[in-house]
C-alpha cells in the first residue's frame, strides 16, 4: 500500500512538472515553478493579527529556486513565530532537506534611503542540483498592530504558474474590514459566526506572467481595517478624515520649538509682509541648516521626531523636517498642514476609494487665498512651492485637527514647467571644425534635473553629462557654469559652456555639408506630457563658403503640435531658429509617443549645403 501511495504521489507531482512544458508551448512564457498556496489572516480583538502561510512549490528549473526563497520581516511590531520547510526530490520521492526556524539566517533590512531603522528579516535559501523538486513551506508571523495589513497577490512571481491560491481573513465583526478586489476572477465565500466574520477568496489555474506583464492587470486584494490601533494610539479609518485625524493626534505636542530658536525664526522674517516671501525665507533656512536622514524607528515610522530634537541634532527624516518646518511657520503666524503622500518618481497614485494606510512620505501644504504652496522639506535644492517628480500629480492626505481631506498635488504638465531655451554661437574654420559657446535656460521640470546635476555630481561627472547630452556628438567641453535663477516657485537654471567640436561640418572636394545640429527629441522630453523648446544658432561661416540651393524651412501645425524651423544668411552669418510647442494627450501610449518623436525628428533633420569657392576656383579651367 505504501509503495502504491508513493507511486501515485510521484506521478501526480511529476505531472505538475510536465504540465509546465505544455503551458510553455501554449503561452510561450517560460515556467520555472508551479505554486499552490493557502493563507490565513486572523485579526484579533486587541488589534493584533497573525498571518499563516502554507505553500507548495514545484521547482522545475534552476531559475525557479528564487521562487522558493523565504524572507520573513520582523521589527518591534512584528515577530516570526513559525517556519517549517521540506524539500523533496520528485524523481525519487526522497526528502533531501528539512529546516526549522532555528535554521534561518538573520539580517538587517536596509533600504536605499534609510539610515536608521529597526527592520530585520529571517531568510532561508533553497539549493538543488537537479529538478524537479517540491518545496513545502509553512510560516507564521504575528503583528502587534492591525494598521499594516498585508496585500494578497495570488501570483507572487514572474514565470510561475499558480494551480490554486486562497486567502481567508477572519476578523471580529465589530472592528470592521475594508477591501478592494483588483482583477480577481475566482470565488469569494463569506460567513459570520459568534461575532467573527470569515471571508475566503480562491483563485485557480492562473497563467504564468512574463516579465513585461502589465502590473495594472495583476490580480490582487487590498485590505484595511476600520478600527485600528498602533501602539497606544487607536483610531478609525472608515473615511480619509478619520485617518487624517488619527495622524494629527499622533504628532500632537511634538511641534514645540526651543525659545531661542523661535526668536531666531521671528528675526528672519522681520519686516517681511508677503506670505510667499516669508515661506521662502524660512524654507531656505531649513534647507541650508538641516539635513535629511531617513529614520524608521519607533511606532511603525509614523510618529515624527520632536521639533526640538531636530533643532538639537540638525537633522531629521521627512516627518521630522516637515514637522519642524510646520512649527517654524506657526511661529511666523503662517498656518500649514502636515500631508501624507505615496512618493516615488514612477509611483502610481493611491486607491482613492479605499481609505487606508497607503503612504510612505510626508510633505507640507501651506494654504493661501489662491493656491497652496507645497514644500518638499527633504530637498536642499528645490525652490519653495515646487515638489518635483517625486510627489507631483498625486492624491495626498492633508491632516488637521479633528480630520483632514484628500487633495491633489500639482501635475506640472503645462509649458511653463517644461521649457528649454538655447542660444549658441558657432565659429567654423575652413576645415569644418567649430568653436561653440552655448547658453541654455531650463524651466520647471527640466531645471529640477539640472539642479540635481549641480548638487549631486562632481566636476568630472558634470562634464561627462554635458558631453553626453550635447545636441551633436563629439563635443569637448572646455569651460562651463551652472547657475540657479529660480522665479519664485518655478525652478530655473542657466547653463553655459564653451567647447570644441571637430568636423561640425563635413567637407568634400567642392562642398561643405552642415550636418544636423539641432538635437533630436527623446522620451525624456515628453515625460511631463508638455514641451516648449526654442533653439537659436548664430553660425559664423568661413569667407569662402556660399549657400548651395535654398535654405531649409519647416512648418508643422496640427492638433497639440506646432513647430517652425527658419534659416537666413546675413553676410557670413547663418542664423537658425527652431521653435517647438507640443502637448501630449494623456491617452497616447508609448508606441504612439515614439512615433510622434520620429515624426518630429525626421521633419527637422535637415542638411545645409555650401559651395567652397576657394576649392572651386582652384580646380576651374581658368586656373588650370
Amino acid at each position: 500500500m505504501f509503495k502504491l501511495l508513493l507511486g501515485i504521489f510521484l506521478i501526480s507531482n511529476l505531472a505538475l512538472a510536465q504540465e509546465s512544458d505544455t503551458v510553455l508551448k501554449a503561452e510561450e512564457v517560460p515556467i520555472h515553478s508551479i505554486l499552490s498556496e493557502a493563507q490565513i489572516l486572523t485579526l484579533h480583538e486587541d488589534f493584533t493579527y497573525s498571518h499563516h502561510v502554507d505553500r507548495k512549490i514545484v521547482v522545475v528549473s534552476p531559475e525557479g529556486l528564487d521562487h522558493a526563497f523565504t524572507r520573513l520581516f520582523y521589527d518591534k511590531l512584528n515577530s516570526v513565530e513559525e517556519f517549517e520547510l521540506e524539500v523533496r526530490d520528485l524523481t525519487s520521492g526522497k526528502t533531501i532537506k528539512k529546516a526549522r526556524l532555528k535554521d534561518m539566517g538573520d539580517a538587517a533590512y536596509y533600504s536605499t534611503s534609510t539610515i536608521f531603522d529597526d527592520n530585520r528579516y529571517k531568510y532561508f535559501e533553497v539549493a538543488a542540483a537537479k529538478f524537479p523538486i517540491e518545496v513545502s513551506i509553512k510560516s507564521q508571523v504575528s503583528s502587534k498592530s492591525n494598521f499594516f495589513l498585508p496585500r494578497w497577490t495570488p501570483v507572487p512571481n514572474f514565470n510561475q504558474k499558480v494551480t490554486e491560491a486562497s486567502l481567508t481573513v477572519k476578523y471580529p465583526t465589530r472592528l470592521g474590514l475594508k477591501y478592494k478586489e483588483l482583477n480577481l476572477k475566482g470565488n469569494k465565500k463569506e460567513e459570520e459566526l459568534a461575532g467573527v466574520t470569515s471571508i475566503t477568496w480562491s483563485e485557480r489555474d492562473l497563467a504564468a506572467q512574463p516579465r513585461d506583464f502589465d502590473s495594472d492587470e495583476d490580480p490582487r486584494l487590498l485590505l484595511a481595517p476600520v478600527k485600528f490601533a498602533l501602539d497606544q494610539y487607536s483610531g478609525e479609518m472608515g473615511s480619509w478624515s478619520g485617518l487624517a485625524a488619527w495622524q494629527f493626534e499622533l504628532n500632537q505636542g511634538r511641534d514645540v520649538l526651543p525659545e531661542d530658536f523661535k526668536e531666531k525664526v521671528l528675526q528672519l522674517v522681520v519686516g517681511v509682509d508677503d506670505p510667499y516671501e516669508k515661506v521662502k525665507i524660512l524654507y531656505e533656512y531649513l534647507q541650508k541648516n538641516f539635513r535629511y536622514v531617513s529614520i524608521q524607528l519607533g511606532i511603525g515610522g509614523w510618529q515624527t521626531m520632536t521639533a526640538a530634537d531636530v533643532v538639537k541634532y540638525s537633522y531629521g527624516d521627512c516627518k521630522g523636517l516637515t514637522n519642524l518646518m510646520k512649527a517654524m511657520l506657526d511661529a511666523a503666524d503662517i498656518p500649514s498642514n502636515y500631508t501624507l503622500v505615496f512618493a516615488g518618481s514612477d509611483a502610481e497614485d493611491i486607491e482613492v476609494d479605499l481609505p487606508s494606510n497607503q503612504f510612505n512620505h510626508v510633505i507640507l501644504q501651506v494654504p493661501t487665498s489662491s493656491h497652496p504652496i507645497w514644500l518638499e522639506c527633504t530637498s536642499n535644492l528645490l525652490p519653495a512651492g515646487y515638489l518635483g517628480d517625486f510627489t507631483k500629480n498625486r492624491h495626498v492626505l492633508v491632516t488637521s485637527k479633528g480630520g483632514g481631506n484628500l487633495t491633489k498635488t500639482p501635475s506640472y504638465d503645462t509649458e511653463e514647467w517644461n521649457e528649454i531655451r538655447s542660444q549658441s554661437k558657432v565659429i567654423l574654420d575652413d576645415r569644418g571644425n567649430a568653436k561653440i559657446n552655448t547658453e541654455q535656460q531650463f524651466f520647471g521640470n527640466f531645471a529640477a534635473y539640472i539642479l540635481y546635476v549641480k548638487g549631486n555630481l562632481d566636476e568630472r561627472q558634470q562634464r561627462d553629462f554635458l558631453n553626453r547630452n550635447s545636441s551633436v556628438s563629439g563635443l569637448i567641453v572646455q569651460d562651463y557654469r551652472i547657475e540657479v535663477a529660480n522665479q519664485d516657485s518655478l525652478p530655473v537654471t542657466e547653463l553655459a559652456f564653451d567647447g570644441l567640436l571637430q568636423k561640425f561640418s563635413q567637407m568634400t572636394a567642392k562642398r561643405a555639408i552642415l550636418r544636423p545640429f539641432l538635437g533630436k527629441l527623446g522620451p525624456s522630453h515628453l515625460t511631463n506630457k508638455s514641451l516648449k523648446k526654442v533653439d537659436e544658432y548664430e553660425i559664423e561661416l568661413p569667407a569662402a563658403w556660399k549657400v548651395d540651393g535654398d535654405l531649409p524651412r519647416v512648418s508643422l501645425e496640427e492638433e497639440n503640435l506646432k513647430g517652425l524651423l527658419e534659416m537666413a544668411i546675413e553676410g557670413k552669418t547663418l542664423r537658425v531658429r527652431r521653435e517647438l510647442s507640443l502637448k501630449i494627450p494623456t491617452e497616447l501610449d508609448k508606441e504612439e509617443e515614439a512615433e510622434l518623436l520620429r515624426k518630429i525628428n525626421t521633419a527637422f533633420d535637415r542638411t545645409v549645403f555650401f559651395v567652397n569657392t576657394t576649392t572651386t576656383q582652384s580646380t576651374s579651367p581658368a586656373n588650370e
